[in-house]
């Protein structure tokens, strides 16, 4: 819980600010949740120096960022990913056969995975009424809640129990309901205080519906991969909750999704 509160007040902080202490932020993030990935996945050696290819994905993940600031437009992150893939594969190539290819492509994929990801959520705080809209990717943690709530007091009927054995069907559609209220929640306060049209109400609850079973896909995404490489967790970072990836997974995945049902569905409303 006081991970949770601690975790909340930086956030808001964060978001509230907005700019460079925003963008400062999400590449400290990246940093660590591209480490906990390549290590996760095998290509960082426990107890073992960063190796070329993790430097070949820091430096792209910088690029990426510096990028982001100077151009803030996604439509130019094929710049950041081709420079990023070509980096990694000169990489591999120079190096051969001390990485295989399994493993530049790994790398490759933990630095779009996180990194990219999270990277729309300076893009959906420099947009039109950003300061609310960059609030939406963390609809994903109301989503967890009430699935979990829900799924306590309702599930019976397993979601994937392979590879999630916990999760319920009841449980992801509390968690869609919850996520959905908390959108027409937003779009009221939108509609109240930017007087904008009641519409918007209508698409914050799309936007959130869409999100929350994305955000869900997510998770098991992040549980997938825990699982194929046998772990727990991704870190120890936060404690109570494991590692920035252990808190960020299902927010990771949905980020880009909300930028671009954002960009889509807000501008009419507007």
């Amino acid at each position: 819980m006081i991970s949770g509160i601690v975790i909340g007040v930086v956030l808001a902080v964060v978001l509230l600010t907005g700019g460079y202490v925003l963008a400062a932020t999400l590449l400290a993030v990246s940093f660590i949740s591209f480490f906990e990935l390549t290590r996760a996945t095998g290509i960082h050696e426990q107890g073992k120096k960063c190796n070329a290819l993790e430097l070949c994905g820091y430096i792209s993940i910088a690029v990426h960022y510096v990028q982001m600031v100077l151009v803030q437009d996604y439509r130019y992150y094929i710049f950041s990913i081709m420079f990023a893939f070509f980096l990694i594969m000169v990489c591999y190539v120079v190096n051969f056969p001390k990485f295989t290819a399994t493993m530049a492509i790994t790398t490759f994929f933990c630095f779009v995975y996180a990194p990219v990801n999270m990277s729309f959520v300076y893009l959906l705080r420099i947009r039109p009424f950003g300061q609310y809209f960059a609030w939406i990717p963390f609809i994903a943690w109301v989503c967890d809640t009430c699935a979990y709530f829900t799924g306590r007091a309702f599930g019976k009927h397993k979601l994937v129990p392979k590879l999630s054995p916990k999760k319920t069907v009841e449980g992801a559609i509390g968690g869609v309901i919850g996520s959905v209220i908390v959108g027409a929640i937003i779009g009221y306060i939108l509609y109240v205080r930017e007087s904008l049209d009641y519409g918007i109400i209508i698409a914050l609850m799309v936007i959130t519906f869409a999100g929350s079973i994305i955000a869900q896909l997510g998770d098991l995404l992040a549980s997938g991969i825990k699982r194929d490489h046998n772990i727990k967790d991704y870190g120890q970072l936060i404690p109570g909750h494991g590692g920035i990836m252990d808190r960020f997974d299902s927010v990771i995945f949905v980020i880009p999704c909300i930028y671009f049902l954002a960009a889509v569905l807000a501008p009419m409303i507007y």
